[in-house]
């Protein structure tokens, strides 16, 4: 049994912490941040954004800052932030996310919320917002978990992704709608980053990239999706997709690409075939893909014999002729396609008996 004395202590103690918790959760007065708000609820038009639809997920308290439907020309948003870290005062300066959604802001400026952090960065339906200062984020840089965009005029990759690289403890990027058309030369290197997002075919978002440079995700040794949905994307480079690690896991890598200007030939030799030791379920779909190049693909199944290609049914010229013989001579195991390793592929009772294969 605890003493008078220790019970009374303990008591204290948990006052006390209920009261730093109300204290951290509680939102400055709107007169502080107007026409800004401080919300602890994500609103729902971010649905798409985080690309979760479970209430349980949404719906939890989060301390935010959401500035939203201003059109007003003399909004400034870095005097908001300069006031809100005067009242704060070093304070509780600490916010979960803050949200950008249907401004007519052009321009972010440098240090735009000076010793205000957030772990989420969220831009939506700024159409106008062309430019953002290298160094706009830059005091965040130990903060920023999650960086969305969606419906932005952002065009220059160079800054964009200088941003993205200066954020340590980034896990989450998805860009959608903006005017980014290159990916560049290593252009990625987070220890923590899982999931790129540029553009979901499913939600008719896309992002118009047009090159993805050499080793763009090969710092990246815990990614588990990359997804990107282009109308321009001609050709993957050699080295593009490399991976530095191997890993001692079998945590399964997704890569689903989609453009319609991607065709049998847009995979030089090897292109597939740098992924170390790891597990690669790689999607194609809305492409111009007529067959499989053997010589690309055929190692890229054999690297790990756990990956998996799957030949989206939006693939819709895609041909069972002698150039994709080569699939059912290799891999088919049963007429189920799921208990095959390329999954879609149309051709598995098709009569190749007059091809000549490559063997």
């Amino acid at each position: 049994m605890f003493d008078r004395k220790t019970i009374v202590y303990i008591f204290y103690i948990i006052i006390f912490n209920q009261q730093y918790n109300l204290i951290s959760n509680e939102c400055p007065p709107d007169l502080i941040i107007e026409p800004c708000s401080c919300v602890l609820t994500i609103p729902s038009h971010t649905y798409l954004l985080y690309n979760d639809f479970n209430p349980e997920t949404i719906y939890i308290e989060k301390k935010s800052i959401v500035c939203e439907h201003i059109y007003n020309s003399s909004f400034d948003l870095q005097k908001i932030f300069f006031n809100l870290n005067l009242y704060l005062n070093n304070n509780e300066t600490n916010f979960d996310n803050f949200l950008l959604y249907n401004t007519s802001i052009k321009y972010i400026p440098e240090n735009i919320f000076y010793n205000i952090t957030f772990k989420s960065l969220m831009f939506q339906d700024n159409y106008f917002l062309t430019t953002i200062n290298e160094y706009a984020f830059y005091y965040l840089k130990d903060y920023v978990e999650i960086f969305e965009t969606l419906n932005t005029n952002l065009s220059d990759s160079n800054i964009i992704f200088s941003i993205l690289r200066q954020f340590q403890n980034l896990r989450h990027i998805s860009m959608h709608n903006d005017r980014l058309i290159t990916i560049p030369d290593y252009a990625f290197n987070h220890t923590n980053l899982t999931n790129i997002w540029f553009g979901l075919e499913n939600r008719r978002t896309i992002q118009p990239i047009q090159s993805i440079g050499q080793y763009a995700f090969y710092n990246l040794p815990n990614l588990k999706f990359l997804r990107i949905f282009s109308p321009n994307l001609t050709k993957i480079n050699k080295y593009s997709f490399a991976q530095r690690n191997r890993l001692s896991s079998d945590i399964i890598l997704y890569i689903y690409i989609g453009s319609p200007m991607l065709n049998s030939t847009s995979f030089p030799l090897t292109s597939l075939s740098r992924f170390r030791n790891r597990i690669i379920y790689l999607r194609l779909y809305y492409t111009n893909l007529i067959y499989l190049d053997e010589n690309i693909f055929q190692p890229f199944l054999e690297i790990n014999p756990l990956s998996i290609i799957d030949i989206h049914s939006s693939n819709i010229n895609f041909k069972c002729d002698c150039q994709s013989a080569w699939i059912q001579y290799d891999y088919l195991q049963n007429i189920n396609e799921l208990e095959n390793r390329v999954y879609g592929y149309k051709c598995w009772s098709y009569d190749f008996s007059n091809c000549t294969l490559n063997k």
